[in-house]
């Protein structure tokens, strides 16, 4: 398939916004807890829109917005490791946004003649699709969002899982299968096979900014955590203050040295390390959202900050991904949106220290 260029999604006029979502006016944005002089504010702020003259403003304020939900007539989608979700108009260009996080290219693609047709779908999967936050955070947030607002006939498109993926340490099928059916949307939900597939109408929510992650701007983001939270009844076999240690299978945020002081210190603060890779996903919802200090290094399974409770506070220990200059910013965007009072120690510029832990934590817990 020889595709002819691309369009934005804002290219089109969408039928509809998430009424929900909408924002007329600029919200007030809860700012990182400064801990260090001179932390490094900036490459956070980068971190929400890289091309932002003026990215520290970001700290200030949510800025006015909406989740839109956008049709298109007679449009393409791909599911294909490395390229799941790109969306395709009748013309052959390829919407902007569908392919943020891949490394698309129009000789990826099969030939059209002979797809399978489909009559009403819904999209919310990405490339990314099989990292548990882009799971959780995009693609079940928004097909929970329409399993709510759209008609049963509009069929709501996942891929089947794929046991063999370019994705790091993707979800397993235990975790894909039972967050299907705790959302409700084992019922709604269509599991295709790899292939492209043509719709006669193909809908999607997009929020008014081409950066993925400004979708945690809104409560809607939420919407399915609190969900599946529903009616969970306090459990005191959990800590409420606790460190989540380096995921193993992940580039390290954390290097050894770190490691050690980390634990020594938090040791002398009575505040235990927790490894997720030996919990299952109930245990992991329950300790967030009972949760009153997280400190953990970054990693896919801060998008369960999404359960906590506003003033839950947050450490994170991070570093600039992917060979940028600034820092993955959404387990920040999370933090403020939902009240979160949050800070992060940037590694690629500070060498931690014992005192700047301790400081660290009094400095939450004095808020």
């Amino acid at each position: 398939m020889k595709i002819k260029g691309q369009y934005s999604t804002f290219s089109f006029r969408p039928p509809g916004v998430l009424k929900s979502s909408v924002s007329t006016s600029p919200r007030p944005r809860l700012k990182p807890v400064e801990v260090l002089p001179n932390q490094q504010m900036l490459r956070l702020a980068q971190g929400i829109d890289p091309k932002n003259e003026k990215p520290l403003e970001a700290l200030d304020e949510i800025p006015a917005g909406m989740i839109f939900f956008c049709e298109l007539e007679n449009a393409y989608f791909t599911i294909k490791d490395g390229i799941d979700g790109a969306i395709i108009t009748d013309d052959l260009h390829v919407i902007t946004e569908s392919i943020y996080d891949t490394k698309f290219q129009s000789q990826d693609l099969p030939e059209l003649q002979g797809v399978e047709l489909l009559d009403q779908v819904f999209l919310s999967f990405d490339s990314q699709w099989m990292r548990y936050n882009h799971w959780m955070g995009y693609c079940l947030s928004k097909a929970y969002l329409a399993s709510l607002y759209t008609p049963e006939s509009v069929q709501i498109i996942v891929p089947e899982y794929r046991e063999h993926t370019s994705i790091p340490h993707p979800i397993s099928k235990e975790i894909y299968d039972a967050t299907l059916e705790k959302t409700g949307l084992v019922k709604r939900a269509v599991k295709l096979k790899d292939g492209i597939y043509k719709a006669k109408k193909l809908s999607y929510f997009w929020q008014n900014s081409y950066v993925p992650s400004s979708y945690f701007n809104f409560h809607d983001a939420k919407s399915v955590f609190s969900h599946i939270n529903k009616n969970t009844k306090y459990q005191d076999n959990f800590p409420p203050r606790f460190f989540i240690n380096q995921d193993q299978n992940m580039e390290p945020i954390l290097n050894d040295e770190d490691i050690i002081l980390i634990q020594k210190t938090l040791n002398e603060l009575n505040i235990p390390c927790i490894d997720l890779d030996k919990m299952d996903l109930d245990s992991q919802r329950i300790l967030f959202s009972q949760a009153e200090l997280v400190i953990s290094p970054h990693r896919p399974e801060l998008i369960n900050l999404l359960y906590c409770s506003s003033d839950t506070e947050v450490i994170e220990f991070t570093r600039a991904s992917n060979r940028t200059n600034y820092l993955p910013a959404w387990p920040y965007l999370i933090s403020s949106s939902n009240r979160l009072q949050y800070t992060f120690f940037d590694l690629d510029w500070v060498v931690l220290t014992a005192d700047m832990i301790k400081d660290a934590v009094s400095k939450l817990d004095s808020i």
